[in-house]
């Protein structure tokens, strides 16, 4: 076996040791690498016209025989030479230009390596050089967006970085890296991106960027892409990677939204118990879909509501666009029933009659799909009653060709019976997916703190990982607060690892957080200090009252101005121990609320709380 290192400075093996040193010579190289990258072989007169263009035709003939001759000592019977052909069978060379892998990692082809005198060689290795290049920028980018789409987004934009070591110009790279920074919250340095590249293009080329990176660009600009990400620039946002069966569950949903995107609408449910992710799996889906280019729409059920009141939230929650004006007066006049804002803003429904349909949500998001796609993310579904759930298969069922993708997620349950309608569904007479969450494995964690603790080795990762599993059962939302709170000081105490919370087959019924171990209340203890006062004062607010109350009637509550309390929203949001829709704020995972209930409020000012909330009614 002969084994040839092209990319980067040549250099070759013979069965694992060093080569016939006559084979290290220029042209036998050049020969040699040449007919392991034409599979077909070559005739003599190409391969003397090759590499020894100005010799007398009995001398470069010579010279190729002898070449030939040297090349047989190693690769045996495998150099074939029938007539005036001449090639090597396949599998006696093994060159790594052949791997898109190793052409994006090593280098570039035959580097320092050069004929002079052989000026076709010269074009040949230059045409290899370009064409490895874009193999190698291909392989990169599939391999930055498969990270993307798994929530690797380190990962992805270092795959993007390397592409961009080959060719600072290269677009797609440049994308990679901005949706990657702008799906951890950092608009600033995805728009640096931008203008870097910008800067670049009209220096090195006096054009601009393509409308594609141009239009990214405006939407990052313009659009809050991450929901809960910082309203003030500089504000770090705190995105804890996806690990565990959030990947997989991410990319089968994106799956679903890309086929929607080419006009086959589907349905995702997100099914788990609490704590398992599939808040967050909606938000990722969501984000994404801004950086598409796609109207979304978020929203929660509340317990007993009705199907006008969800579609009317889904409504206010990001579907009253510019395009909705393109379905018809009647649907957008139906609409106004529900919000009148709808005859402000659109001025045909003014003067027609509500359409006599009973889906003019529907109706209003294909009209939108007809100019954007369309993705509806609806937390919470396991709170419906049959009518809703109905309603969700139903819009994706008679969506057609229009480019609709409807994201549910539902709480695993007995009150979850009517979600078990809608998966039956999937599949038979609703494209789509029923993708469950989990808790986290051991090599879960693992690299959960390998991120939050870069200096660990992995003795101490393997410590720390262990600690994490026992202490908290692998739920990722215990898991993450309690790395979180760790990473930020939390000390624990090594005498005794306390058995595991909650007890096997008592996932869903076991109190909390009486039950729950100290470090775990602790590491929640510790984030919710380090919120600001006000942020502090209204979680509470919240968590005792409800979030589904005017923001005002929660400052009163808390006892701050509504100035203050909407800035602490927000930083309550980004910190992402709260979601805000249409309905208002909700704690992104029940365990969060119940845990503030039980472990951060006093009885005191529960009643205080609940006194200045009767009295604000």
């Amino acid at each position: 076996m002969i084994e040839i290192q092209a990319l980067g400075p040549p250099t070759v093996l013979v069965d694992g040791s060093d080569p016939p040193a006559e084979l290290l010579w220029r042209k036998h190289l050049a020969l040699l690498i040449y007919l392991a990258r034409s599979p077909r072989g070559r005739t003599r007169d190409q391969l003397i016209g090759l590499l020894w263009p100005d010799k007398a035709e009995s001398k470069a003939r010579h010279s190729l025989n002898e070449a030939l001759r040297v090349i047989r000592r190693v690769a045996g019977d495998a150099l074939v030479t029938e007539g005036d052909a001449v090639k090597l069978e396949p599998g006696v060379v093994a060159i790594d230009a052949d791997d898109p892998e190793s052409a994006s990692i090593r280098g570039i082809f035959l580097e320092g390596f050069g004929l002079p005198d052989a000026p076709a060689f010269e074009d040949w290795m230059s045409g290899e050089r370009q064409k490895l290049r874009a193999v190698s920028l291909k392989h990169l980018i599939a391999s930055a967006e498969q990270a993307i789409s798994l929530g690797e987004l380190e990962e992805g934009r270092r795959l993007a970085q390397r592409a961009l070591d080959i060719e600072p110009l290269h677009e797609p790279a440049v994308r990679v890296v901005m949706r990657a920074h702008a799906l951890e919250g950092s608009r600033t340095l995805a728009i640096q991106a931008f203008d870097r590249l910008k800067e670049l293009l009209s220096r090195d080329l006096d054009i601009e960027p393509s409308r594609d990176t141009q239009e990214l660009a405006e939407r990052i600009r313009t659009e809050r892409i991450v929901r809960g990400a910082p309203a003030v620039e500089g504000v770090p946002l705190d995105v804890v990677p996806l690990v565990g069966p959030g990947r997989e569950a991410l990319a089968r949903g994106l799956s679903v939204w890309e086929q929607a995107q080419d006009g086959r609408p589907g349905v995702v449910v997100l099914r788990g118990d609490p704590g398992t992710g599939k808040t967050r799996l909606g938000d990722e889906m969501a984000s994404r879909a801004r950086l598409d280019g796609a109207v979304v729409a978020q929203g929660r059920v509340l317990e007993k509501d009705t199907v006008a009141a969800v579609w009317s939230a889904l409504m206010r929650g990001g579907l009253t666009v510019p395009e909705l004006g393109g379905a018809a007066p009647g649907v957008l006049a139906a609409l106004a029933t529900f919000d009148p804002d709808i005859l402000v803003r659109f001025p045909a429904a003014r003067d027609a009659g509500p359409a006599e349909t009973v889906e003019p949500f529907s109706q209003a998001v294909f009209a939108i799909a007809e100019v954007r796609p369309v993705l509806l993310v609806l937390d919470d579904v396991h709170r419906a009653d049959a009518a809703l759930v109905e309603s969700c298969g139903a819009i994706v069922q008679r969506a057609g060709n229009a480019r609709v993708c409807l994201v549910v997620t539902a709480t695993i349950g007995p009150a979850a019976e009517h979600v078990d309608v809608l998966n039956q569904r999937v599949g038979r007479d609703v494209a789509g997916e029923i993708v469950s969450t989990g808790v986290f494995e051991e090599n879960d964690v693992a690299e959960l703190v390998a991120w939050a603790f870069p200096e660990y080795d992995a003795d101490a990762v393997d410590r720390l990982k262990r600690r994490v599993m026992a202490e908290t059962a692998g739920i990722p939302f215990l898991a993450v607060e309690f790395v979180r709170a760790v990473s930020a000081g939390l000390v624990m105490k090594e005498e005794k690892v306390p058995a595991a919370w909650p007890d096997k087959h008592r996932t869903l019924d076991q109190t909390i957080p009486g039950a729950l171990p100290e470090t775990v209340a602790a590491a929640l203890r510790l984030r919710f200090r380090g919120l600001t006062a006000d942020a502090q004062a209204m979680l509470i607010a919240v968590a005792v009252i409800g979030g589904n109350e005017p923001v005002e009637l929660l400052a009163k509550a808390a006892d701050i101005s509504s100035k203050r309390a909407e800035r602490a929203l927000d930083e309550l949001e980004w910190q992402r121990w709260l979601a805000g829709d249409a309905h208002g704020y909700a704690f992104v995972t029940k365990l969060a609320g119940d845990i503030v209930l039980a472990d951060m409020v006093t009885a005191g000012q529960k009643r205080r709380v609940q006194k200045r909330a009767a009295k604000a009614k």
